[in-house]
């Protein structure tokens, strides 16, 4: 069975479809992929490969490019449309789209190779788990399968599939995700809603053996000759004994410079020290909000203030780069409440300071609790597909904390600006406050994080 991801490059690896792949190619499909951003000519792509299923992963906002571009190519070509990815796992209602044929929700690998098999053979489809299809305007929807208990028996990820082009090819920084999940209830993401959806099918939280990481590891080195690796895991330091024990095995066969997430509340010295050791230049943790009210009791964080200084302290400590990760048009939130942020935020000392702006995502509690306070009217089609360009909350302040957005990591970077950004907020001139966020980010980025080399700039598509 022929089966062709169509994606558009958002800067990382889209490690998802590239499991997919991998885990698809060993079952006997035959993979294709194609980049809209660098594909010139798609539609003539598209003829030459002549698909049986076009796949597309999509995330909440995202999704109305996809649902559009997909229509388009239902009316050149003849193929099953499979969406997966977080919007069809927690808005299955996208089945009902105009042009959708199947919608994977949860894990993919087993259900989309399913899937596959039984096309491919002209069995039926309307009962594979974790799939559900329209068949003559008909919706048949299925339960969820377990999840995958061993991560360590899927192949490693496909990156092969994207290397037709030079932006993939050079890419001087790798993206890897050692597990899988996440074991805490953050009101604005989709974890606590994954895990309800999973209750009882398998492990919160799985994480894939040292020795298989490494083994990745080697071969990307190899192979790609990345300057660094990047590890995606929202919880990479969830698990003290592994992470221990991956640092000392990096440092000792890896040897190269690498980022990675961590929360606040699991940092230690001897965490810090280790990754430090092993070549960890940049650590992301997530403040969100320097309100303790909405940081603990809206978002669930259940995060000191003396946690997260305590946190940067340590970082400082080991000379390991900061970027903090922030919030702001939360539900109840007004503009002094992002100021305290922006403080509390100036107090870590943090080489970059990111801020996102809201979105209510489905099935979130923070979603739900939106539509009951009356900030979001709860239409999924009103989610924008960025998040840190403007707000679909109705806040008293929003216009002003949408200005502030932009200009809230230089506030954090240059604090004897503050009175000034103080004014311009009042300014309705934000497209040069944008002009202002990117040009500042684009700075610490390649200069202070080192998360972008300046040779990268000039990769050829």
């Amino acid at each position: 069975m022929k089966v062709l991801f169509i994606y558009k490059y958002e800067f990382v690896e889209p490690i998802g479809i590239l499991s997919l792949s991998s885990y698809l190619k060993k079952e006997g499909h035959d993979v294709q992929f194609i980049d809209l951003y660098f594909c010139k000519n798609y539609l003539k792509e598209i003829k030459l490969i002549k698909p049986d299923v076009i796949a597309y992963s999509v995330t909440t906002g995202r999704h109305k490019f996809y649902l559009k571009l997909n229509n388009n190519l239902k009316k050149q070509f003849n193929f099953f449309a499979l969406f997966g990815g977080p919007h069809c796992t927690f808005f299955p209602e996208f089945i009902k789209e105009k042009g959708v044929d199947g919608i994977c929700r949860g894990e993919g690998e087993l259900a989309a190779a399913e899937f596959l098999d039984k096309l491919e053979n002209n069995q039926d489809i309307r009962h594979i788990q974790n799939i559900d299809v329209k068949i003559n305007n008909k919706i048949f929807q299925n339960s969820l399968r377990n999840k995958i208990s061993n991560l360590d028996s899927l192949p490693f990820v496909d990156r092969e599939l994207t290397s037709k082009y030079a932006s993939y090819r050079k890419a001087h920084i790798r993206y890897v995700l050692a597990g899988r999940g996440c074991p805490y209830n953050c009101t604005y993401c989709f974890n606590h809603s994954y895990n309800k959806l999973y209750a009882g099918k398998g492990e919160v939280v799985r994480k894939r053996s040292v020795n298989h990481v490494i083994e990745e590891l080697k071969i990307v080195k190899k192979r790609w000759i990345p300057k660094r690796f990047q590890f995606i895991d929202d919880t990479f330091i969830l698990d003290k004994k592994w992470v221990l024990n991956f640092c000392k095995q990096y440092q000792k066969e890896i040897k190269l410079p690498f980022i990675c997430y961590a929360r606040i509340n699991l940092i230690d010295d001897d965490i810090i020290k280790a990754l430090r050791n092993a070549g960890c230049i940049t650590l992301l943790f997530a403040i969100e909000s320097g309100n303790e009210f909405i940081r603990n009791t809206i978002l669930k964080r259940n995060i000191s203030e003396a946690q997260t200084l305590k946190a940067a302290k340590l970082c400082h400590k080991y000379g390991i780069n900061i970027f903090t990760q922030n919030i702001v048009g939360l539900p109840d939130e007004n503009i002094e409440n992002v100021w305290e942020t922006i403080k509390l935020n100036i107090k870590c000392r943090p080489s970059y300071a990111w801020a996102s702006i809201f979105q209510p995502y489905p099935r979130t509690e923070l979603c739900d609790y939106s539509i009951q306070k009356g900030y979001y009217l709860g239409e999924v089609r009103q989610i924008r597909e960025d998040y840190f360009t403007s707000s679909i909350m109705k806040l008293k302040d929003i216009r002003e904390i949408e200005r502030l957005h932009h200009l809230f990591p230089v506030a954090v970077s240059y604090p004897f600006l503050i009175p000034f950004i103080k004014i311009l907020i009042k300014l309705p001139f934000n497209k040069f406050y944008y002009l202002i966020w990117n040009s500042h980010r684009a700075y610490c980025y390649l200069f202070k994080l080192k998360m972008i080399d300046f040779s990268e700039l000039f990769t050829k598509k």
